[in-house]
């Protein structure tokens, strides 16, 4: 039955309620509205409950504005930073965090819950119009960066999910700075660990590698499979001190981690967050200092990385 659009923002309003999503026994807790937008199953348990509306909350904000998306996730107790027992606590942190008032971050809440109420009733696109960008996106992008071998090599396991029926094909990319700022850009070994089949690569441009990989099977909407590849810089080859991803379709959730080399630690180490084009090219260092751990780690996630934007870590060789 069609979902009424004052009906599923009463919910979403009561759902800001107290711990909101993180609320124990959520289950009992989320209307029909909700429940059918998120595809909630009546034998769902309460964590699958809170995990399909996560996912379907980060979904649907993915494109808002920062200030606007931040004033869904704090308030449903989806923020990572945000996790408050009272919506009251939530909403001050917001407020501070925006340098706004409660009334203004509140306005905010009621429009970013508005847009999250148009997303969920807006009409499903047709697939005979779905562009290559909108056949799949990842769920899940892990990387870990090993600095202390012969050579830097780089381990990527992506989780990707299906967005229209029989999808067989994915294409993976990577650009590479220049070792040095006025150097010609590198060479990359590429292996594949399990999950695809390499049946392409080219280089569009001096940066830039693209590599075609083939599933074992196609997927149809909504399934999910995952994939890994290694990814070395030859040796003797020198390689910048910065990894950024950047986003070129809809990623939920992206986390790195560094392995340094424990003789040879680097000075200092910060976070890239949603930055621009051009923005880490000089690696002048971001305000997020990020701490090495006793066996010489680093380990940070980015939630709902944005399209177009950059993120990652940059550090400074020790002299």
């Amino acid at each position: 039955m069609p979902v009424s659009p004052e009906q599923l923002m009463e919910e979403l309003r009561t759902l800001c309620r107290g711990r909101g999503v993180q609320t124990p026994g959520i289950d009992v807790h989320v209307g029909p509205a909700l429940r059918q937008v998120c595809g909630i199953v009546e034998s769902d348990g309460a964590e699958a409950v809170r995990t399909k509306l996560r996912d379907w909350v980060a979904n649907a904000a993915r494109a808002f504005p920062a200030e606007v998306r931040n004033a869904v996730l704090a308030p449903l107790g989806l923020h990572e930073e945000a996790q408050f027992r009272f919506l009251n606590e939530r909403i001050e942190w917001l407020a501070k965090q925006q340098d706004r008032g409660a009334r203004t971050v509140r306005r905010r809440m009621e429009a970013g819950l508005q847009r999250l109420v148009e997303v969920a009733l807006q009409p499903a696109p047709s697939t005979a119009h779905v562009t290559p960008s909108e056949l799949w996106h990842v769920k899940e992008f892990d990387a870990l960066l090993k600095l202390d071998g012969p050579t830097p090599a780089c381990t990527e396991r992506r989780t990707v999910v299906a967005d229209t029926d029989g999808v067989n094909e994915i294409a993976w990319s990577i650009t590479i700075p220049s070792p040095t700022p006025d150097g010609a850009p590198g060479d990359l070994d590429v292996e594949v660990l399990h999950g695809v089949e390499l049946i392409g690569h080219e280089r569009p441009s001096p940066r830039r590698f693209l590599m075609k990989l083939r599933l074992p099977r196609p997927l149809n909407t909504g399934q999910t499979h995952q994939f890994a590849l290694e990814v070395k810089v030859p040796r003797g080859q020198s390689m910048r001190p910065t990894y950024v991803f950047w986003p070129e379709r809809m990623c939920e959730s992206f986390r790195l981690r560094v392995r340094f080399d424990r003789e040879d630690l680097p000075e200092s180490v910060w976070a890239v967050e949603e930055a621009l084009a051009r923005d880490t090219d000089d690696l002048t260092p971001w305000p997020k200092k990020l701490p090495i751990d006793e066996i010489g780690e680093i380990d940070v996630s980015f939630p709902h990385p944005r399209q177009g934007r950059g993120y990652g870590v940059q550090w400074t060789p020790r002299a």
